[in-house]
């Protein structure tokens, strides 16, 4: 079955282990679809996908320092760092230095690292810290000027660190559009989170109907279903002011959708009140976990002393921060569901990629401390009922790890033998190539000219084995990267002219407006273009040549 929208394949069978790409699919449990009913593809990865994929993106490289991030939260909130830090106009923060420039640094990496990852790691900071001075002074006005005064200095500060990183960063993102018709069906929520989701609402419910914690539920719905609405009226005024701001924008998108602006906005409604299952799972976390949060109680019945001498642990300061970053995992699933960040692919796919997946790593921590203190403290039939539901959680959940591990390597048997080397496929598959790329390794470093092409294929593979610099690589994802196409400039249609031109004047001018030392013409070159190599011939030095593969140098200008 390729999507959960079709109808099973019969006979039930397991696994379709026949199949090599069946783990691919996992990435793609979402699906959306525009009013008339034609599907848009969203990507939901999760860690153990992208560790299965070999996935080197930003996304994955900077989980370390996403940990990282909730650590040093974790830290500030138990105690952390304590000290004064003088502000001007007399305002002081109650944090250590060492600390704050501490944070100010992780903040920085990160939003160098994955610019996605810093303002959610600043939420989890900042709310910690605000977190920690409410448990400490009581919930006042005061803690809105705490969050400004340790938020902005902080922000401030990362991005001074890392100043020569923003004067020249670009990206795609251009601003928040309304989400009306892509609202994520339960079934697809639970599919994609219910490995996750059942601990947390048995922990859920352990709180509640234990009364573990004092609770505000009345605080916790009017947040809980203030958040939500207040996303659903946002999200209609953007869509408001687009229809006055892009009025040309609005009315092709409505056209393309075959409706008028009042059909559109109650056809939408209608879906999402058709597909309200997620939004209520969401809720039956996100509540909860407000009321356990911001409880008017100012003692905790856990207060409980342990062996060391005069040490203290406070279960419900424990138990807030697994709350604060259970909240933010909610709303980092709950906010795709009404506004997107608008880029290059003009609907919700980049927003619940980054977002969802930023989810799993606060979801995935929530759900082990839930697992761990239910083990701990559930008796009797409510004991033994859970440990037999998250056995079969955690045996479902491994099926995919195990059966995905058993088709990437063959059954542990990969024909050529284990390696995260990628070059040993090269010289298995194209030993002329092979030789060529370890000829530039040892070469004088410079700019390579070869062929241009779409992502996800042989193109720029000279460049990525060799790490010398080419004139360009994907186009596509350049494009994601830099927000625009306006940065290429012609460099694909002049590296295609550098190759297929008859004029040795044309592509001299070429090599030097781009400081070109390698004209590289290869298999791949010489099937993507029509090669004119005869003008190389007369005019360069082949410096390396095995059967069809040819480097040439140009004179390096003294």
């Amino acid at each position: 079955m390729k999507e959960l929208s079709q109808t099973p394949i019969l006979p039930f069978h397991g696994p379709p282990l026949d199949r090599y790409l069946w783990w691919w699919r996992s990435s793609r449990v979402l699906q959306d679809y525009d009013m008339l009913n034609r599907p848009l593809e969203v990507i939901d990865e999760f860690p153990f996908f992208s560790f299965l994929l070999g996935d080197l993106h930003p996304h994955v490289l900077a989980i370390p320092f996403g940990l990282l991030a909730i650590a040093a939260a974790l830290n500030l909130f138990l105690g952390g760092w304590r000290g004064e830090v003088k502000l001007p106009l007399g305002a002081s923060l109650r944090i250590g230095a060492a600390g704050f420039l501490f944070m100010a640094l992780l903040l920085g990496g990160l939003a160098f690292l994955n610019t996605w990852d810093i303002l959610i790691a600043a939420a989890l900071i900042v709310a910690s810290y605000v977190l920690w001075r409410a448990n400490e002074d009581g919930w006042r006005w005061e803690r809105l000027e705490d969050a400004l005064l340790f938020g902005l200095p902080l922000g401030i500060l990362a991005i001074l660190m890392y100043l020569p990183f923003y004067v020249g960063f670009s990206s795609q993102a251009g601003g928040v559009l309304p989400n009306f018709m892509y609202p994520t069906r339960g079934i697809h929520l639970w599919v994609m989170w219910g490995t996750l989701l059942i601990p947390i609402l048995a922990y859920v419910i352990y709180l509640w109907r234990g009364e573990k914690l004092p609770s505000n539920w009345k605080l916790g719905f009017s947040l809980g279903l203030g958040f939500v609405l207040f996303l659903l009226v946002f999200s209609w005024l953007l869509g408001v002011a687009g229809s006055i701001l892009e009025k040309d924008f609005v009315d092709g998108f409505l056209a393309s959708q075959g409706m008028t602006a009042g059909q559109f906005f109650s056809a939408t409604l209608l879906r999402r009140l058709s597909y309200i299952g997620g939004l209520i799972t969401m809720l039956a976390v996100f509540i909860p976990s407000l009321a356990f949060l911001f409880a008017r109680e100012e003692q905790s019945q856990l207060e409980t002393e342990i062996s060391e001498p005069l040490k203290v642990v406070n279960r419900k300061s424990e138990i807030q921060f697994v709350l604060l970053i259970l909240i933010l995992g909610a709303i980092l699933i709950i906010v795709p569901d009404f506004v997107y960040l608008r880029d290059k692919f003009g609907y919700r796919i980049n927003t619940v990629f980054k977002f969802y997946y930023q989810a799993w790593m606060l979801w995935s921590l929530v759900a082990a401390f839930a697992v761990s203190q239910l083990l701990q403290n559930l008796r009797g039939l409510a004991n033994v009922a859970f440990r037999v539901v998250i056995g079969v959680v955690i045996f479902t959940g491994l099926l995919y790890p195990v059966f995905g591990l058993i088709t990437k390597t063959n059954s542990f048997n990969p024909p050529y033998g284990f390696s995260l080397d990628d070059f040993d496929r090269i010289i298995r598959e194209n030993p002329e190539e092979a030789a060529a790329i370890n000829f530039l390794r040892t070469a004088p470093d410079g700019v390579i000219a070869e062929a241009i092409g779409d992502g996800y294929s042989a193109f720029a593979r000279i460049s990525a084995q060799t790490g010398m610099q080419t004139v360009l690589g994907w186009p596509g994802h350049e494009d994601q990267w830099r927000g625009s196409y306006a940065p290429q400039g012609t460099r694909r249609d002049d590296i295609n002219r550098l190759y297929t031109t008859v004029r040795w004047e044309e592509a001299a001018l070429i090599i030097e407006q781009y400081d070109i030392r390698y004209v590289y013409v290869g298999v791949l070159e010489r099937a993507s273009m029509n090669v004119n190599e005869e003008k190389f011939i007369a005019h360069l030095k082949p410096i390396f040549q095995q059967g069809s593969t040819v480097i040439y140098e140009v004179p390096v200008q003294e």
